[in-house]
């Protein structure tokens, strides 16, 4: 659960080191081995989800909360 400035930068910063391992999957298995592929990219896609699903609950906190989000 993100409940800080700080946890949601790292939770964006994750969030990209995800996107970089899908990017090099489909870069160096996908035309290869598409089931493969389908197999590994599971992980990262399931992280991402989890991970936008926190960053959702920390904003709607915040709105509820009335306080705005930092950058």
């Amino acid at each position: 659960m993100i409940e800080t400035g700080e946890q949601l930068y790292q939770a964006i910063e994750q969030m990209g080191r995800m996107q970089r391992i899908l990017e090099s999957y489909r870069n160096e298995i996908l035309t290869r081995n598409p089931r493969n592929f389908a197999v590994l990219a599971e992980g990262p896609l399931e992280q991402l989800r989890q991970l936008q699903q926190q960053i959702d609950e920390y904003i709607q906190h915040l709105e509820a909360a009335g306080t705005p989000a930092r950058t």
